[in-house]
């Protein structure tokens, strides 16, 4: 496990290794067991992570609580793989559970994953709803955009 994780860490590093200092890398990581695995997720020094939260109902959430990360997170705040609609309470409800443990300087709001399992019509009015929580948040925290 531990050979494949440095091998895995020296991979992604490589990969972007020839980018300009500017550019911001973003990585997506989808139901893992991310408190066994954050040293190797934090050592690709990737600058937003972004993790599946909502379909697993925060449970993530509780691996910050036992490790600091430095880096950028994008905890997703609503299940994309359900056509059940997030009310903007219910996601406004996600934001502020991560942002108990989170700086919201740090903190992306984002959807599970991509969006392709949903119709458009069902997308626009969910990222509607995620578009206000996070308009609601950013008062609420005093976080400019």
């Amino acid at each position: 496990w531990a050979d494949y994780l440095d091998w895995a860490v020296r991979a992604f590093r490589l990969s972007t290794s020839t980018v300009k200092d500017e550019t911001q890398i973003h990585t997506h990581m989808c139901y893992s067991e991310f408190h066994d695995i954050i040293d190797s997720i934090s050592a690709l020094d990737a600058d937003v992570i972004s993790i599946e939260t909502s379909r697993s109902h925060g449970e993530l959430i509780g691996s910050f609580e036992a490790y600091t990360y430095d880096k950028g997170i994008g905890l997703g705040v609503y299940d994309i793989h359900s056509p059940r609609m997030p009310s903007v309470g219910e996601i406004g409800s996600m934001i502020d559970r991560a942002l108990r443990v989170l700086d919201p300087a740090q903190f992306w709001i984002n959807p599970d994953c991509g969006l392709k399992t949903r119709k458009y019509e069902e997308t626009v009015a969910a990222l509607r709803n995620m578009v206000e929580a996070t308009e609601l948040a950013r008062k609420k925290y005093a976080v400019k955009a």
